[in-house]
């Protein structure tokens, strides 16, 4: 599942985000150090330590590169101390420590994404915030919105009158706000019942059951209701792949009607040529009616929206 973010978050940091949603996971405490490098002072201190006179051990903590450049490091530095002696190959080695500490401290630090997480804690939703039966509408909600953002049809501006670049996100924001409350009210109702459950409690916590279940039953209207409109745009968007191609082969109907007057008479051509243009014209007509039924189905979630 992709991360759900609130639309009317920046543009900038929306994209940031998306583009990095494992960071979002992250403590949403400021660390002391920590981020892209796993690492505070004294650990760094330590590395760059090990870095100045033996990168060949610690080398391997950092990857298939690393480990080349330390063995080379190695050997550079037997060079140094067996032609220049032991002080030159310390103060190399000192030297190494110091520009290794310094870079480990300037790769340290909060990373961009989780600074951002941590400034919009809770305008973001991640697949831990449900549980099973709330993430599978999740997700299909999610589908929905991404067949009809992805839509040819969309693209071209057909459905331009619905607003889909607004209104999907905020309709993807609210599903993903409620199905995650819904999610928080049954896990608290789970720890209730793990305690000791008088009758009381147990009666209150079957109304509670109940709300969620005419809850569930009414959000899960709503998701039908958007697949059923990225259904419609499917339906179009194929209707549209083909007048298209048609339209394509329209432009090189000339060339076709010279070839036909070469071999056959020209009715005969002429004939033939007509029967392109009308099936071009059904096509049409057909791409139409498809796109008026995806409109019909997209109009349906605007006053849900409101």
């Amino acid at each position: 599942m992709n991360p759900i973010l609130d639309p009317e978050l920046p543009v900038s940091d929306r994209a940031t985000m998306a583009a990095h949603p494992e960071f979002l996971n992250a403590p949403q405490a400021r660390p002391r150090w920590g981020g892209r490098m796993p690492a505070d002072a004294w650990a760094s201190l330590l590395s760059a330590s090990l870095w100045g006179f033996l990168p060949a051990l610690v080398a391997p903590l950092y990857g298939r590169l690393a480990l080349i450049g330390g063995l080379l490091l190695q050997a550079g530095l037997l060079t140094v101390w067996i032609g220049y002696g032991f002080a030159a190959m310390f103060l190399t080695g000192l030297a190494i420590e110091l520009v290794v500490f310094l870079l480990l401290l300037a790769l340290s630090g909060e990373s961009p994404v989780s600074r951002l997480a941590r400034r919009h804690r809770g305008r973001f939703r991640l697949a831990a915030d449900f549980d099973e039966e709330d993430a599978t509408l999740m997700e299909r909600a999610q589908a929905a919105v991404a067949a009809v953002l992805e839509s040819k049809v969309n693209e071209a501006g057909l459905l331009d009158d619905i607003a889909n670049r607004v209104t999907l996100p905020r309709q993807e924001w609210e599903i993903a706000e409620t199905l995650a409350e819904m999610t928080r009210l049954r896990r608290e109702q789970r720890s209730v019942r793990q305690g000791k459950v008088t009758d009381r409690i147990s009666t209150m916590l079957d109304s509670h059951r109940d709300a969620l279940r005419l809850a569930t039953e009414s959000l899960a209207e709503r998701v039908d209701a958007l697949e059923d409109y990225a259904l419609r745009t499917m339906a179009a968007d194929e209707a549209y792949v083909e007048w298209r191609t048609l339209q394509d082969l329209a432009e090189d109907s000339d060339a076709y009607r010279e070839l036909l007057a070469r071999t056959v008479r020209d009715r005969l051509a002429a004939g033939e040529i007509d029967a392109m243009t009308e099936r071009a014209r059904l096509v049409e007509a057909a791409l139409r009616e498809s796109v008026k039924d995806a409109r019909r189905a997209g109009l349906v979630l605007l006053p849900e929206a409101s």
